[in-house]
């Protein structure tokens, strides 16, 4: 059984989404704690298999794709797959380049759609327990992510949203 994400692990999470290549000293700094609390979250979450890989996604990767459904994922061999998506019916849905389809030749397809653009959403991730920075109300849905120098605050609706954006903004004044 997995355990839950503490908040701190998953706003760490929410950080690497952004951008995986953030230094340790950077993500600390993110998140207002110390360097060794940031890499015993990070390393907790390696450790355990949570986070999966460190990726970079470039553009011709999201261009020009196709997305086609096959009974028999064996005969394809793996660099051609971008994504695979295993049904429940047992069947597979999988993003190719387009220009390899025909490369799939041993392939059964059911199904072929093509696409012009692939884009990925901007979303954190599944959550749980997360408080918001202003209020400390849990935050049930997807959290406000308010930005401002090199950190990250989370806000649960859009009145806490307006004032952290305000108390923000007072304290980067004061500086």
């Amino acid at each position: 059984m997995k355990r839950n994400l503490s908040e701190l692990e998953q706003r760490l999470v929410t950080i690497l989404r952004e951008n995986s290549r953030k230094s340790i000293s950077e993500i600390a700094e993110e998140l207002d704690v110390s360097r060794s609390t940031a890499r015993k979250a990070l390393d907790s979450l390696l450790e355990s298999g949570r986070i999966k890989s460190f990726t970079v996604n470039l553009n011709d990767d999201e261009e020009d794709i196709a997305v086609i459904q096959v009974e028999d994922i064996t005969p394809i061999q793996k660099r051609f797959i971008l994504e695979d998506f295993e049904l429940i019916d047992g069947s597979h849905l999988l993003v190719v380049h387009y220009e390899n389809l025909l490369k799939l030749d041993d392939a059964i397809i059911k199904d072929v759609k093509i696409a012009k653009r692939r884009t990925i959403g901007e979303n954190p991730g599944r959550m749980a327990h997360l408080h918001c920075d202003l209020c400390g109300n849990d935050i049930p849905r997807d959290p406000i992510v308010v930005k401002s120098r090199g950190k990250a605050y989370f806000a649960c609706c859009p009145g806490c949203e307006s004032t952290l954006k305000k108390r923000i903004a007072v304290a980067e004044l004061r500086d």
